[in-house]
């Protein structure tokens, strides 16, 4: 199998905002999917080194903030190109804070959610987190 034909499929841009004990951060995924809607539940899949997924690991709570096509360059170089680790990856990006103290795009977003991880499933290099989505606005 030519693994170039994976390439056909179709992907979103996301911005995954998580916490962790002292700020808060973000990173760009591709890959978020409704899993159902009787309860609405997503799953995201995220890197096991980035930042952000041991944020997540550490306290259950995520949010996706959905991208539109005009998203600058440059909000998706600061959130995708940087670690959380070592820097304030949302210094120049709009955004606002939920009250459960995670973060929301809010330059350019189509809409946010906020999840809450129900379980998880783990590969060789990635964790698909399941999250019942508790919140969201347009």
């Amino acid at each position: 199998m030519k693994n170039e034909i994976l390439f056909n499929l179709s992907y979103g841009m996301y911005a995954i905002g998580v916490k962790d004990e002292k700020a808060v951060s973000a990173c760009i995924v591709n890959t978020v999917i409704q899993v159902c809607n009787t309860p609405n539940i997503v799953a995201i899949s995220m890197n096991h080194d980035n930042y952000s997924h041991g944020c997540i690991v550490e306290n259950g709570i995520f949010t996706v903030s959905v991208l539109s096509e005009n998203t600058s360059g440059a909000v998706i170089g600061a959130l995708g190109f940087n670690s959380g680790r070592d820097t304030n990856k949302l210094n120049n990006v709009s955004h606002k804070i939920l009250a459960e103290g995670v973060p929301v795009i809010k330059e350019n977003s189509c809409c946010w959610f906020l999840c809450k991880v129900i379980s998880s499933t783990e590969t060789p290099t990635h964790t698909v987190f399941i999250a019942e989505v508790i919140a969201g606005s347009d």
